[in-house]
């Protein structure tokens, strides 16, 4: 395949995720112009409609995809969820069923298969059985848990889809869609709820405005205790303490954020420069005169602040 074509299935594979898929289907239909034979051009065409919700465009992509190459998976698995989402379920079962006669050892066949057999009349059963092979084949796939939580809820077993939801946290926490069901599995079974997924544009700001904050305001701390602090210095460190704790209120859910490594090393570093800030207003209002708190403080910030700003923050 030559470099610009795989440069562009690329760009096309990254609009669809990010939500774009008119844009990827525009770009898509420019190449088939030039390369109207190309398998994998109709297949992320197909990729793209199913994403935009049309799933007869979608159908009509991956039955020429399917036309043009006879031996890849991908083709069928497109064809049964395009069949799926037109409620043609015994066609999206066969096609699904012939993805698999094609590659048993492929994870992505069984799960597509589990997907239009837990939405078929009578196939959730044999739903669960497939999606949990599945798991079986890659137990460090997030999706082939999703897939089977999403067919053990529809069979109404909590027990099992509250695993899978939660296995599919485990190795992918920002999944907020297995966050959501996890959440009501466990109204259903009557346990405490999910924690709910992360605003992490808020967290973010929140996270920026901190780090600005502490560094800025301690900076200012050491520069006016110069030489010696007086006891007047407590009011401004301790409003600097108040403001702290009144944007971090942009952090929660405060138990979200241990999900991400990151954050919480971010969150962490502010954390202890917040306290030894509050700490040494406390010192300072009792008598003491050392600077040595708020210098640690200082580099905490300076480090939290560089993690923000060189994106730590994002996904």
């Amino acid at each position: 395949m030559s470099e610009p074509m795989t440069a562009l299935l690329l760009q096309a594979a990254e609009l669809t995720a990010a939500g774009k898929p008119r844009k990827a289907i525009d770009l898509l239909r420019h190449a088939l112009v030039t390369h109207p034979r190309h398998a994998e051009v109709w297949c992320r065409l197909a990729a793209a409609h199913l994403e935009a919700g049309e799933a007869q465009e979608a159908l009509d992509a991956a039955r020429r995809a399917y036309e043009l190459d006879d031996r890849s998976t991908w083709p069928p698995r497109l064809v049964a969820l395009a069949l799926s989402d037109l409620d043609r379920h015994d066609e999206a079962v066969a096609a699904a069923r012939e993805s698999v006669h094609r590659k048993p050892s492929d994870w992505r066949c069984q799960v597509v298969l589990a997907e239009v057999l837990s939405v078929a009349p009578d196939g959730g059963a044999e739903a669960v059985e497939v999606a949990q092979h599945a798991t079986r084949l890659v137990p460090g796939e997030p999706r082939a848990f999703q897939v089977l939580g999403d067919a053990a809820m529809r069979l109404r077993d909590w027990g099992l889809a509250e695993h899978a939801y939660r296995t599919t946290l485990k190795l992918d926490p920002s999944d907020a869609d297995a966050q959501a069901n996890l959440a009501t599995v466990q109204r259903k079974r009557g346990g405490p709820e999910a924690p709910k997924p992360l605003n992490r544009s808020r967290v973010r700001t929140a996270l920026s405005r901190l780090s600005v904050m502490q560094v800025a305001g301690v900076l200012l701390l050491l520069l006016a205790g110069m030489p010696r602090p007086t006891g007047y210095l407590a009011w401004l460190s301790g409003a600097l303490v108040v403001a702290c704790l009144v944007v971090s209120a942009g952090l929660r859910p405060f138990r979200s954020l241990v999900q991400v490594p990151k954050l919480t090393a971010m969150v962490s570093l502010l954390g202890v420069s917040v306290l030894l800030v509050a700490g040494w207003t406390v010192g300072l209002a009792l008598g003491a005169t050392t600077m040595q708190p708020l210098v640690i403080s200082w580099l905490c910030a300076v480090v939290a602040g560089a993690l923000v700003f060189a994106g730590g923050g994002r996904r």
